[in-house]
Parts: C-alpha cells; structure tokens; sequence
C-alpha cells in the first residue's frame, strides 16, 4: 500500500479523500490513482500549510548612544526633540557615581517612598509609604518578588545631593531648575522655598528610583510636557520609547517586554525604539514620550530630573508648538482641580493630611503668581534652542 506522506495531521473534511486514494492504489486503474493521490496530496498540502506569521514591533526607532564631544556637534539632539543615551560624562564627573545604598540612607533618611512591594507592573499595584530609613531594610529582605522604591526628593533632599551631579553635561540643554527657580519663585527679595519645595514634590521633579531584578514600572506617558533625563548609577535597565505622535497606537496595558503584545494589532504599527542603558549612562527623552522600563540588575539606582525650556518648537502638542507653554497649560490644569479665581477656598483634598508622605496640592501662590513668572524664563531661553535649530534647517 502506498499512501501519501502528510507534512501534518489531515483534516477531517479530507480524510475522505485519503481512503479513495489508497483504495485506488489497490486497483488496476493506471496512470489514474496516480493522479488522483497528486490531487489529494495537493490538497492536504494547502490545509496543512503553516499561517504566516502576524507582524511584530520592529523596534525600528534609533536611540543613539553618544559621548558628550558628539551631543555638542549634534543639532538634532540639541534640539532636544529626540531621545538619546550620553555616555562617559556620569562615570567621568558624578560623585553619584560612587553611590551604595548605605550612603543614601546616611544622606537622605527622611526622605518618604512609595514602596511597591509586588513590583509595579501595571497600574493597579499601590504603594506603601514610609520613610527611606524604614524602607531600605524592608527592601533588603528578600522575598522572592521583585521590590521596586519611588523618593520624590524634598528641596531639603536635594540640597544634600545636588554636589553629587555636577557639572551637568551641557548647561543650555541641560538647563536645570537651579537656573531659574530661585529668580521667578521670590518672596521678599528672596528665594520662596516653601514655594520651591512644594513645586518639587508636586510636580514630582526629582525622582530616585530604587529596583530589584525584573522590576519594571507600567507603560505610559508624563502628565506634563516637561522633557526627562535619567542617570543610570547602579544596574542596568531596559527601555522601551515611543514618541507622542504614537499615542493612538498605545495603551498602558502594553508589555512591550512581553512576546505576547509584540503582534498588538496597533502596537505593532507604532514607531518605537529600545535601549539598554548601561551603568553610568544618561538617558534623555522628549516631554510626553511613553516609556516602559525593566530593571535587570539587583540593585538598580536611577536618579531623574525634569526640564522644561530645553526644546525647540514641535509639531505634536498643537497650535502653540512651545513645549513649555504645553508644561504652564499642564499645571493650569493640575491647579485649576484645587484653586478658582477669586475663590479663596481651596478645592481639592491635601491626601498627605491622611496619608504623610503622599504629594500635598499646589500652593495657591506657585499657581497665580510664579507660574506665568517662571514661564517668561523658559520662553526666553526655549528660543535660544529653536532659533539655533531653524538657521540650521533642523526644523
């Protein structure tokens, strides 16, 4: 008997066909059965036949790497409108370089954190919060499941840290709130600074991030236009970035570390990139980018600060292509929930009254009055970027 070799299992509707053939390889009927078990064999062949496989994210979004002496030849980064990682400057210069756990928790004790417990995979994990002399031991008891901390730094944090960031990389890019918060946040010819430490927690503006192995903070974008960079100082961490122009391809539900998301019907259609971002590197991206990240060292320590008045004009936050005039309506909107014009109530509840530790509501004066003082800052100095970019048809 000979019967046909099926590179798989024959579907029922053909199995029919495949007890014709051999029943026709038992007779005298000549050149026929041999036709007949081609035909069937064809046809066994077509049902058989492997689906092509969907699209994937390809990825195809450039993160280039450069060191310091590239990033200042490079007007297109300069321009602040692209993501990028510098590398050498952290390692050459950074005393945070240097940093152990142990020295944050003799520098910073009384910082709060916002510790997830059950790593921060999607939106639905909620912190703990405690001071971060309580929450390191916590952290360094090992549970099985990664642990993953949050230190929105205080303005009384940062003064005991900030000699441990300099010098920036570049001062116009690299334009930090230092330039202009004590000049536009004044109150009796002075800097207000309870004004200044409400505006840092609020906002969220200084960040450390603390993570184990395989820790990973949910897909998404800022709330605010203001543009980010991050200094990797211990570990490594994975990146995934995409551009706002993308958004209506995105969702915070993605796993864009997930094989499973990689053929996300519109993921897959979105113009994103990945980096892993090295020991001692820096990474910058663009207000309003939607990032994913994935520790893969144990510990893993970041430190991210926010800037605002460091990128050119940009097509994709609408009429007005100022990206900190987009960050001032940002704010409009956060105080506008707490504070309404000539209605001395305040509006919204300070959640730190039952929660310590939790970001108080803006100050009414940070609102009505040092805002659109700030702004006229960060005009005078985004110009400077977008004027450079333009002569050089970069934009």
């Amino acid at each position: 008997l000979f019967k046909p070799a099926w590179a798989c299992p024959i579907p029922t509707h053909l199995s029919g066909l495949h007890r014709v053939s051999a029943m026709a390889m038992q007779t005298e009927a000549g050149p026929h059965r041999l036709r007949l078990w081609l035909v069937v064999s064809h046809l066994a062949t077509r049902a058989c036949r492997p689906e092509a496989a969907p699209p994937r994210q390809p990825f195809a979004l450039d993160v280039p790497r450069v060191t310091q002496e590239e990033l200042a030849v490079n007007d297109t980064l300069r321009s602040g409108l692209h993501a990028y990682v510098l590398k050498g400057h952290v390692q050459k210069h950074w005393k945070a370089a240097n940093w152990t756990l142990d020295y944050l928790r003799e520098k910073i004790p009384f910082e709060w954190v916002d510790f997830y417990d059950k790593n921060m995979r999607d939106q639905s994990q909620k912190p703990f919060l405690f001071k971060f002399k309580e929450a390191l031991p916590k952290f360094q008891q090992k549970t099985g499941v990664p642990r993953y901390m949050q230190l929105r730094l205080s303005l009384r944090g940062w003064k005991r840290l900030r000699k441990d960031f300099q010098p920036l990389p570049d001062p116009q890019i690299f334009w930090s709130d230092e330039e202009w918060i004590t000049k536009c946040m004044r109150k009796n010819e002075k800097p207000d600074v309870l004004a200044i430490d409400n505006f840092y927690t609020t906002v969220q503006w200084k960040f450390l991030l603390i993570g184990e192995k395989g820790t990973s903070m949910f897909f998404h974008q800022d709330g605010t236009a203001s543009s980010s960079w991050q200094a990797q100082l211990l570990g490594r961490k994975k990146w995934t970035l995409c551009p706002n122009t993308e958004t209506h391809l995105l969702d915070t539900r993605i796993d864009t570390f997930g094989k499973e998301d990689l053929t996300h019907s519109k993921f897959r259609k979105a113009l994103c990139g990945q980096v892993t971002v090295e020991e001692g590197d820096l990474l910058y991206y663009p207000g309003y980018w939607w990032h994913h990240t994935l520790q893969l060292d144990t510990p893993s320590v970041a430190y991210t600060g926010a800037l605002v008045g460091t990128e050119a004009d940009r097509d994709d936050i609408g009429r007005d292509r100022r990206a900190h005039a987009a960050f001032l309506r940002d704010m409009e909107g956060k105080c506008s929930k707490c504070w309404h014009r000539g209605d001395p109530e305040r509006k919204c509840e300070d959640i730190s009254q039952r929660w310590p530790g939790a970001a108080p509501p803006p100050l009414r004066v940070v609102c009505d009055q040092y805002f659109p003082e700030c702004f006229k800052l960060w005009d005078e100095h985004a110009k400077t970027l977008t004027g450079k970019a333009r002569r050089r048809g970069e934009l």
